[in-house]
């Protein structure tokens, strides 16, 4: 995209009723709200529960809303927001992914539009100062974090030793601030979780909010949040590094309870990746020839008139897009029913109610993804990973 420039409108025409495929591939994390739109999800850069929709629209225009942030009108704004890019790049991507929109080459590049310096500034020292000022998880300031797990059916004696550089990965704060769209609710312990792109570079904390004893979450709306993420990065294809890469194998999980809970029954690392939607987008590093995908047994949901589990179809995605890279992939999944009341039973579940001789493929519903490829040119290929079979 370097030495090209983009006619704008024959972008913006080529993307007219298209941009529920473009933002599907540009920003997989808001895919849950592109299932249903005009439906609240998680906010991709504040959390919480409810905080982001796009428009029943989205198709024509590409627009959202995020209620801290406010209105984006269109595709391209959105994509700026999610992405911290400029316009310029912004419409690099997307005529680059559309294939329209090129007009001749030239030799000296255009000013990218003026970037929000104080805003990136801003988070970049909110995100420093927050993970400074927590302690490693084995420190005594860290009782409540340690109270959590242990509650929760895995004290970190089970498994903390699988994370020989845990203090750089997981941290207790003492009191972080909770906002909700905005008010201050309150200072709560909260564990925080360093989030790293591929190439090991750190791009977001998440953090779970904790109740002052450490016996359960914080009771607030959304006791588990991301933060907004670096300056120039993206969440999108992130995970958390709960130990080394071994061989050349990978193993991923949604959260970070189920992840620690697999560890402590297989004693191998398990990086978990936040939720099942950002499973759908993770990109283990290069060296990584084998990856083993721990997916949630979740009632099924309906998107578009159609029946879905979220856990399983976002695993479904990813190890797809996986294999076609010619990369090996596994899924498991919980072999047990749904308990009344409960919306799924992940592999923590089945740790604490049947024991860790039961957290394996023995007790897994073990799938694999199709090996045949998708046809049809980009766009296709985007659409079929984002049907439901």
């Amino acid at each position: 995209m370097e030495n090209k420039r983009y006619d704008a409108a024959a972008v913006r025409q080529a993307a007219r009723d298209n941009w529920d495929v473009v933002l599907a591939h540009l920003a997989p994390e808001i895919q849950p709200a592109l299932d249903r739109p005009g439906r609240h999800m998680p906010c991709p850069v504040h959390g919480g529960k409810d905080g982001f929709r796009v428009f029943k629209n989205v198709r024509e225009t590409g627009g959202g809303i995020c209620n801290t942030c406010g209105p984006y009108s269109d595709g391209f704004a959105l994509l700026m927001w999610l992405r911290n890019w400029d316009f310029v790049t912004t419409l690099g991507a997307v005529a680059e992914l559309l294939g329209t929109g090129a007009t001749a080459e030239f030799s000296h590049r255009r000013a990218p539009a003026p970037a929000k310096a104080k805003e990136r500034m801003d988070n970049q020292k909110r995100l420093s100062e927050t993970w400074a000022g927590g302690f490693p998880i084995t420190a005594p300031e860290a009782q409540a974090a340690r109270t959590y797990f242990a509650a929760r059916g895995v004290p970190i004696d089970g498994w903390l030793s699988l994370v020989p550089d845990h203090e750089q990965v997981l941290r207790m704060h003492p009191g972080l601030t909770y906002y909700r769209e905005g008010e201050l609710e309150g200072r709560f312990p909260a564990i925080l979780c360093l989030v790293v792109d591929k190439a090991g570079k750190a791009v977001n904390i998440h953090r779970t909010y904790l109740a002052e004893d450490g016996r359960s979450k914080a009771p607030v709306q959304a006791p588990k949040k991301l933060m907004s993420p670096f300056p120039g990065r993206t969440t999108a294809g992130a995970a958390i590094r709960l130990g080394p890469i071994q061989n050349g194998l990978v193993q991923c999980a949604e959260g970070l309870e189920t992840a620690v809970a697999i560890m402590t029954a297989r004693g191998k690392p398990v990086w978990p990746v936040v939720s099942d939607t950002l499973m759908g987008a993770f990109e283990p590093p290069d060296d990584a020839h084998t990856v083993i995908i721990w997916a949630d047994h979740d009632r099924p949901q309906l998107v578009h008139d159609r029946s879905i589990r979220p856990g399983e179809f976002y695993a479904h995605k990813l190890a797809t897009r996986l294999h076609e890279q010619g990369r090996r992939t596994r899924i498991l999944i919980p072999h047990y029913p749904i308990p009344d009341g409960s919306k799924s039973v992940d592999w923590l579940d089945v740790l604490t109610e049947h024991g860790p001789e039961c957290v394996g493929p023995s007790r897994a519903v073990v799938q694999l993804p199709s090996a045949k490829k998708s046809e049809g040119g980009i766009l296709a290929k985007i659409a079929s990973l984002c049907r439901v079979s």
